[in-house]
């Protein structure tokens, strides 16, 4: 796969998010994707290694109920069948003043079109603010 048809599937990966297309964010991914979150399970339940539709069934329950979800692309790189998304995000939760400010790096191995597997590096001190629980 060349590293434009691996960019693209990045970018609309970030726009679905952006938009918050549930369906958009499955149909980009193989079956069998995996997505892998940095941390310590016995600290951070959403740590470790689960199916990437699984992945997306748990970030819609803990996301869906913000008011908007802003994405902002910060970089992209590519090499291959390999890429790597940096960007920013920014939500307003349901309940006033709940706000979710967060940076987040991205990892992404995609082939056939689809994304294979998928790293994410993310701080979640800025993620436990927003829900108001403590790691």
């Amino acid at each position: 796969m060349s590293s434009e048809q691996t960019r693209s599937v990045i970018q609309q990966w970030a726009s679905a998010v952006n938009t918050v297309d549930g369906a958009k964010l499955a149909a980009l991914a193989a079956p069998d994707a995996i997505h892998w979150i940095a941390g310590l399970k016995e600290k951070i339940p959403y740590a470790g290694s689960v199916p990437y539709a699984e992945r997306l069934t748990k970030m819609s329950t803990m996301f869906g109920q913000m008011k908007n979800v802003q994405v902002t692309v910060i970089g992209i790189t590519v090499e291959g069948n390999t890429g790597v998304l940096e960007l920013e995000i920014h939500g307003e939760g349901p309940d006033a003043g709940q706000v979710y400010d967060n940076n987040a790096i991205l990892k992404f191995v995609v082939k056939d079109g689809k994304i294979q597997s998928l790293r994410e590096y993310v701080d979640f001190f800025a993620l436990f603010k927003y829900l108001g629980t403590q790691p």
